[in-house]
């Protein structure tokens, strides 16, 4: 009895390290996907808790909370502002997951950037899909047959019909762009 009183006083001495990550509203540099940006951030808040088991693999923490712009406030009790969200994370101190999204009519970028309750840099990656050119060839094909003659079968080419597929961000580059970031945190020395 005595050694399992002992056992379990020492598993209650054993710390454990929670680490808190807010993910900010992504910075949307396109105003068509302006008004997708709840959607973004909720694919960002999902795909983070899906990955967080990587900060525990990286030595940082034990587990990880994750955090959006309706949780943050409630879970810490805080008054800052996250309309800065870097700032608020070192006041708050915890993890800051900050997103930005550029979009031209050549190519579509996300970049994704964990910050440490410091505001170092911890982890970073981007994704990007550009623009592409499909073209379709142009030919025609008609049989004309005359009386007596065998069919005989002509062939027009008009030069090809291309048309320009606009890059874009899809839901399975948000979640590549996650996944990547939390399995290249730092790890601790």
């Amino acid at each position: 009895m005595f050694v399992f009183l002992l056992s379990l006083l020492s598993i209650a001495e054993i710390e454990t390290k929670t680490e808190q990550i807010y993910i900010a509203p992504p910075t949307i540099h396109d105003e068509g996907l302006e008004p997708y940006q709840d959607y973004i951030t909720s694919l960002l808040v999902s795909s983070a808790n899906v990955n967080s088991h990587w900060v525990k693999l990286s030595k940082r923490a034990d587990n990880a909370l994750i955090y959006d712009k309706h949780t943050i406030e409630m879970a810490l009790d805080t008054t800052c502002n996250y309309r800065a969200p870097l700032k608020c994370g070192a006041e708050n101190i915890h993890w800051v997951l900050v997103t930005d999204i550029f979009t031209t009519k050549d190519f579509a970028t996300i970049v994704v950037k964990l910050y440490d309750e410091e505001t170092r840099l911890i982890a970073s990656t981007s994704k990007s899909s550009y623009a592409i050119e499909e073209c379709k060839e142009q030919i025609k094909r008609i049989t004309v047959s005359q009386q007596g003659q065998p069919p005989t079968e002509i062939t027009e080419r008009n030069p090809d019909k291309c048309i320009l597929i606009k890059p874009s961000i899809l839901d399975k580059d948000i979640s590549q762009a996650i996944t990547i970031l939390f399995a290249s945190i730092h790890p601790i020395k």
